[in-house]
């Protein structure tokens, strides 16, 4: 992508810029490719065809479809959070206005909940051995 190596913001909200290193790798592929950034806790950057992309925050099923896809718990929460970060940063690029709450799903609700209640009983019952 052309854009300054210094970065720039766009409606007051700074865009980042992908390392050099990643912007060489664009010359690599036949086939187009879409460079993504990914909001993980690494904040990783790839070059995507486009069959393995898929729009973000258009389809509220999609979305919750994604969110509870993994099976590990803390993969589970990774991708909430990544989520969260990157609809609230298109929201602030945009201007938009999105209810993230209405992306949250019954199960991943339960699941919090009862990672919550089991550390208070595992305290729990350690007091009573004692």
């Amino acid at each position: 992508p052309k854009m300054p190596r210094t970065g720039y913001f766009h409606n007051g909200v700074p865009i980042p810029v992908p390392p050099v290193e990643v912007l060489n790798l664009a010359d690599t592929h036949t086939k187009p490719h879409y460079l993504i950034l990914f909001f993980d806790t690494k904040r990783t950057w790839q070059w995507l065809p486009r069959d393995k992309l898929e729009p973000l925050g258009v389809d509220t099923e999609l979305d919750k479809g994604k969110l509870i896809q993994s099976k590990k718990p803390s993969e589970r929460k990774a991708v909430k959070k990544a989520y969260e970060e990157a609809i609230l940063h298109r929201c602030r690029v945009t201007g938009e206005t999105v209810d993230l709450q209405s992306c949250q799903t019954r199960e991943g609700q339960e699941g919090e909940e009862k990672t919550e209640e089991k550390p208070a009983t595992e305290k729990s019952n350690s007091k009573k051995k004692k």
